[in-house]
């Protein structure tokens, strides 16, 4: 194949590389206009490519999709440089606009099904546990990034088994924005579905309520309020959850106390170390060393004291030496007119 693939990375710079191979479209979902396929591009690197179709490119909502999912994987991207990149997203790789056929480029989704197909069977209790823990985890992660997703159901949330991943970040928007009517019952939030008010982290919570109940039940909810066949351990969970008001509702962190989940929040939030790696392999080094690490101290010499510090004499008196921790000795300025005794002034005094 000759094709050559031009794009813009994820950190700006323009790439052109030439495509191996493109795999068929995937299923096309009723009333999107994009497709979806996987590509391999000649330096071996596996993509997944959202394309949108030239008979949609007219279309204002299919653009504004396409450049709002830009828009979220470079937040995400940029949240999360200083750290390791969340597995509870996907991950945006490029992206192209100014073409016939606009696209993006994603990392390939982990190896997960869509919530609506484990929901087809009923999930164990103990997984129940597992999926509700990631599902609140990932938003309190968005919450971080002052994203909201505001398409949270089982077409958009992938689980594992292990983790969740959230896809479909075209309806993502930043918190705090006008909302704009989105969604329907029973996964979007009377707000959402109105649009009144201002984007809320707590609108995601309102659809990953909807979300926990259905994977419980392995059937959509019908209403806005908690089921009755929710069970005891469901209502507890989901209590507040579809309170008609955001403010009213849980947040992400306190959703994960419900579930006795550790806040992510925690160690996002400490600054980065540097030098962490090469401080672990310091210790390592010396760790197999043992003693010998460290020259023995000599015992017959004798501590070296630092001569006494000389005071100078001027025409206005003595001055008195400023002694540092290295034991050398520094007059002190005269005071003077300026702030510092220097007749100067530090940046920022004014003139």
């Amino acid at each position: 194949m000759n094709e050559t693939l031009s794009f813009v990375d994820s950190s700006g710079m323009p790439e052109r590389v030439r495509v191996l191979h493109y795999e068929v479209d995937e299923p096309h979902q009723p009333g999107s206009g994009f497709r979806t396929r996987a590509v391999r591009l000649e330096d071996g690197r596996p993509f997944l490519q959202k394309r949108l179709l030239p008979t949609q490119a007219a279309r204002a909502e299919s653009v504004d999709a396409l450049e709002a999912e830009i828009r979220a994987g470079l937040t995400l991207i940029r949240a999360f440089q200083e750290v390791a990149y969340p597995a509870e997203f996907t991950r945006l790789a490029g992206y192209a606009i100014d073409v016939d056929e606009p696209f993006l480029l994603l990392d390939p989704p982990r190896a997960a099904q869509t919530t609506a197909d484990i929901a087809r069977g009923l999930v164990l209790s103990m997984e129940q546990k597992k999926f509700e823990s990631s599902l609140f985890r990932a938003l309190r992660l968005l919450e971080w990034a002052g994203l909201v997703h505001r398409s949270i159901n089982p077409a958009t949330v992938r689980w594992d088994g292990n983790r969740v991943q959230l896809t479909d970040l075209g309806t993502a928007d930043r918190a705090g924005r006008p909302r704009q009517r989105i969604g329907s019952l029973p996964w979007a939030s009377p707000e959402q579905r109105a649009g009144t008010g201002t984007t809320d982290p707590r609108d995601d919570i309102w659809s990953a309520g909807q979300l926990v109940y259905f994977v419980a039940h392995s059937r959509e909810p019908t209403g806005s309020r908690i089921p009755p066949l929710a069970g005891p351990a469901r209502d507890d969970l989901l209590k507040d959850v579809f309170a008609e008001r955001a403010q009213d509702r849980p947040s992400a962190r306190t959703m994960l106390r419900r579930v006795a989940a550790t806040d992510p929040w925690d160690d996002l939030g400490r600054p980065s170390d540097p030098l962490l790696e090469g401080r672990s392999r310091f210790a390592q080094l010396l760790a197999v060393k043992g003693p010998s690490a460290w020259p023995a101290v000599p015992r017959d010499e004798e501590p070296v004291t630092p001569a006494p510090a000389t005071v100078s004499r001027t025409d206005s008196g003595p001055e008195q030496p400023e002694t540092f921790g290295s034991g050398w000795g520094r007059k002190k300025q005269r005071p003077g007119p300026g702030r510092w005794g220097t007749g100067g002034r530090r940046a920022g005094d004014g003139g």
